[in-house]
C-alpha cells in the first residue's frame, strides 16, 4: 500500500487506521493493548512489538473484510518494518526501473534518488555495490566511461571496506574496460593483474573468463594479436555457461583474426558464434556478426558480398542504439560500387539526432559525406541546410564548412570568404587558441 514511501512504525500503523480504513483508536487496540499506548505508538513515542503488531495487523485486517474494503492481506512483518527497510525495498525497485532507462538524463535522475537514500538511509552493502555494479555498467555501454569509472571507485570503496573479494574483483575488471576503451592500456592491464592475483583466493571461474577476456581484448586494441590470440586459447578451456559471454568472446576472438587478416579462419569463427546467436535468438548479437562478416569481405576487397552481410545486418538491428553506425557503414561498401548511398546516409543522421546525440564523431562523418554529394550535385539548398545543421548539433564542422567554402569560391565569393572565416574560428576554438 505504502510501497514508496518511508514512515516511521507509528506513522504507518495511523496512516492505515485512518486514511485507509477510516477506524477509531478503540476498534484497533481492542483486545491488544490500551487506547493511550496505541496513541504513544502513533506518535512514535513507543515501538510495536510482534506481538502487538500481530494483534494490530488482526484488528486491521477485520475491519478490512467487515467493510468490504478492496485491500490485500496487511502483514505484521509489514507493521513493524522500520525506516530502513522500507528504504530498502524502495532502493531495489528504483534498481529495477533503472534497468529499463535508455536515455542518460532519465538515468541521472534515478540514480540521483538512489544516492539520496543512501546519505538518509542504511541501505545495505549488497544493494549499494548493485546500484554502483550497473550504474558502471550502463554508462559502460553508453560509451560514458568517466562516468562508468566513477561508479567503480565508489562501488570498489564499498566492497573494500565490507571485505567482499568477489564484487573488489568485478570493480577491478570494470575500470580495467573502461581503461581498455580510453586506449589507457598500460593501466587495463595492470588492473587485470590486480584482480587476478585477488582472484586466486577466490578461484571464481566467472571472473578468471573475464580477466582473461578482456586481456585478450587489450592486446587485440595493441595490435598484440599473436598474444591477444594467446589468450583466446586459454579461453577456450573454459566451459563458458552464460550465453552472452560465450558470445562476446568467440565474437572478439573472431575479430581479432579479422584484424589479423586470418579471414578463413575469422569467417569460420564468425559463422559459429552465427549459430549460437540464432540458438539463443539474440539478434542484437546476430546484426553484429553480419555487420562484422561484412567489415571482413570488405578487407577481402569483396564488396558484394560485403552489401549482402550489411543488409541482413540491418534487417536485424531495426532498434538497435548501433543502426546509425551500421547504415553509415552501409553507406561506404555502396560507395565503393559506385551505388546510391545518400538514403543510407540520411537515415542514419537521423537516428543519431533521435537517440545518440552524443556520437559526435559519427556525426561529423555523416554529414561531410553528405557535403560531398550536395556538392557533386550543385543541390545548394540541402548544402545550406547540412551547414545550419552542423552547427546547431556543436559538432566540429570546421572540414565540413571548408568544402562548402571551396565550392563557392568561384561562384560566390561572399560566401565563400564566410564559411572559411567560420571554419578558422572553429578550429582556433577546437584548438583553444
Amino acid at each position: 500500500m505504502f510501497d514508496n514511501e518511508i514512515m516511521t512504525q507509528g506513522e504507518k500503523i495511523r496512516k492505515y487506521r485512518m486514511n485507509i480504513l477510516g477506524a477509531t483508536q478503540d476498534e484497533i487496540a481492542q483486545g491488544v493493548c490500551t487506547t493511550t499506548w496505541l496513541s504513544k505508538i502513533e506518535n512514535n513515542k513507543r515501538n510495536p512489538t510482534e506481538s502487538l503488531a500481530i494483534g494490530i495487523a488482526e484488528n486491521f485486517n477485520k475491519i478490512v473484510k467487515k467493510k468490504g474494503i478492496n485491500l490485500s492481506l496487511i502483514t505484521p512483518d509489514e507493521l513493524m518494518k522500520d525506516e530502513d527497510e522500507q528504504a530498502n525495498h524502495i532502493f531495489i525497485n528504483i534498481m529495477k526501473e533503472l534497468k529499463e532507462i535508455k536515455e542518460i538524463k532519465a538515468f541521472d535522475e534515478k540514480l540521483l534518488k538512489a544516492e539520496e537514500l543512501i546519505e538518509k538511509y542504511k541501505i545495505t552493502d549488497n544493494n549499494k555495490m548493485e546500484l554502483y555494479k550497473s550504474s558502471a555498467d550502463y554508462y559502460y555501454y553508453k560509451h560514458s566511461y568517466t562516468k562508468s569509472d566513477y561508479m567503480c571507485d565508489i562501488g570498489l570503496k564499498i566492497s573494500i571496506n565490507c571485505q567482499n573479494s568477489f564484487e573488489e574483483v568485478t570493480f577491478y575488471i570494470y575500470k580495467s574496460r573502461n581503461n581498455i576503451f580510453t586506449d589507457n592500456y598500460v593501466k587495463a592491464l595492470q588492473q587485470l593483474d590486480y584482480a587476478e592475483k585477488l582472484n586466486r583466493d577466490i578461484g571464481n571461474c566467472e571472473l578468471s573468463i573475464m580477466i582473461q577476456f578482456y586481456k585478450a581484448t587489450t592486446y587485440k586494441k595493441l595490435g598484440e594479436y599473436d598474444t591477444a590470440l594467446e589468450y583466446f586459447k586459454i579461453l577456450k578451456q573454459f566451459k563458458i555457461n552464460d550465453c552472452n559471454m560465450l558470445l562476446r568472446v568467440k565474437m572478439n576472438h573472431a575479430n581479432c583474426l579479422n584484424d589479423y587478416h586470418k579471414f578463413d579462419e575469422a569467417e569460420k569463427e564468425y559463422k559459429e558464434t552465427l549459430d549460437i546467436a540464432m540458438e539463443c535468438d539474440d539478434k542484437d548479437f546476430i546484426s553484429m556478426i553480419y555487420r562484422n562478416l561484412s567489415e571482413l569481405y570488405v578487407n577481402k576487397k569483396n564488396h558484394k558480398s560485403a552489401l549482402m552481410y550489411i543488409k541482413e545486418s540491418l534487417s536485424y538491428n531495426c532498434c538497435n542504439e548501433d543502426r546509425g553506425e551500421y547504415l553509415y557503414f552501409a553507406s561506404k561498401i555502396l560507395q565503393n560500387l559506385n551505388k546510391e548511398f545518400e538514403t543510407y546516409l540520411l537515415e542514419a543522421l537521423e537516428i543519431c539526432e533521435q537517440r545518440d546525440r552524443e556520437k559526435l564523431n559519427l556525426i561529423e562523418k555523416i554529414l561531410y559525406e553528405l557535403v560531398l554529394i550536395y556538392i557533386k550535385k550543385e543541390d545548394k539548398e540541402n548544402l545550406m541546410l547540412i551547414a545550419d545543421r552542423a552547427k546547431e548539433l556543436n559538432i566540429d564542422y570546421s572540414l565540413i564548412y571548408l568544402e562548402i567554402g571551396a565550392y563557392y569560391r568561384s561562384r560566390n565569393e561572399e560566401k565563400s570568404m564566410y564559411f572559411y572565416k567560420k571554419s578558422k574560428e572553429k578550429i582556433k576554438q577546437i584548438k583553444g587558441i
